[in-house]
């Protein structure tokens, strides 16, 4: 009698069932977590520093004189906004550094076009304006006061030549790095003029136009600072400068404040309208 070996007389195989594989974060996601690090990061360091500085001026560490407490700052930050001066300078910095902001990113824009459009052109002025991005704007300041008088045109004028710079020489960097294959493609598909320069050339270079809006922000609203601070006769920076001079460091201090908390709002406006601009370019 003969035995047959069959199937059964096999061990059973064991199939083990494949790793469930684990979903990657969206790029919604993962931009969402990256702003809620950064955000946290930020507030914590801020308190931080907070709180080490009043531990340090009610301990003693250092006198009133060099920096106050951060109670006392904010005690007086609560009296400046029960006062029509303060709001008077805050609606004229406000006014400075929208328009700075306004006319030097679009100026800049347009330069960085037309020197991607005109390479000739681009090669002469790209140096120049090298070379003035390295040079404080604030020295032609005397003459910006010769040329338009002591106003807020003068500072409007100089800052927004210096938002003006970053943002065309980033545009004009995005562009003139943008692949080649882009724009025969666009030739291939006969786009027009203006659909590659808005669907194609522009989205391109987002990354690096993102970036001078970015410096232009900053740029504008430090140019109109400084300019303020020099010989302006109005505005947060003249009101810090005159309390400097008058020896009223805990006021002073109180509109440092205003100018940071200006500034990080600048930052979370800047943040929506990058997300904004460079919307599904990872999705």
């Amino acid at each position: 009698m003969t035995t047959s070996i069959t199937a059964t007389d096999d061990p059973p195989m064991q199939t083990t069932p494949p790793h469930a594989a684990t979903p990657e974060p969206t790029p919604r996601r993962r931009r969402f977590g990256d702003l809620a690090i950064g955000v946290g990061s930020t507030v914590g360091l801020v308190l931080l520093f907070t709180v080490l500085a009043e531990i340090g001026s009610r301990a003693g560490w250092w006198s009133d004189h060099v920096l106050p407490a951060p109670s006392v700052i904010f005690t007086a930050l609560g009296r400046l906004l029960t006062e029509p001066q303060f709001w008077l300078d805050a609606q004229r910095t406000g006014i400075e550094v929208s328009l700075s902001i306004l006319f030097g990113c679009f100026l800049g824009f347009v330069a960085g076009l037309l020197f991607w459009k005109v390479p000739l052109l681009g090669r002469v002025f790209e140096p120049y304006l090298v070379s003035f991005y390295a040079v404080p704007l604030v020295l032609f300041y005397p003459v910006m006061i010769v040329l338009v008088g002591i106003n807020a045109m003068s500072v409007i004028i100089l800052a927004t030549i210096m938002a003006a710079i970053p943002m065309a020489l980033n545009t004009a960097v995005g562009l003139n790095q943008m692949p080649a294959v882009y724009l025969k493609l666009a030739r291939s598909l006969r786009a027009s003029p203006r659909q590659t320069l808005f669907a194609i050339a522009i989205p391109a270079a987002g990354p690096y136009i993102v970036a001078g809006l970015r410096l232009g922000v900053v740029y504008a609203l430090i140019g109109t600072i400084a300019m303020e601070f020099t010989t302006a006769q109005a505005g947060l920076g003249y009101r810090i400068r005159y309390l400097y001079e008058i020896f009223d460091n805990t006021e002073m201090f109180a509109y440092i404040v205003v100018v940071l908390l200006l500034s990080c709002l600048l930052t979370l406006v800047l943040a929506a309208v990058e997300r904004l601009l460079l919307r599904g370019r990872n999705s």
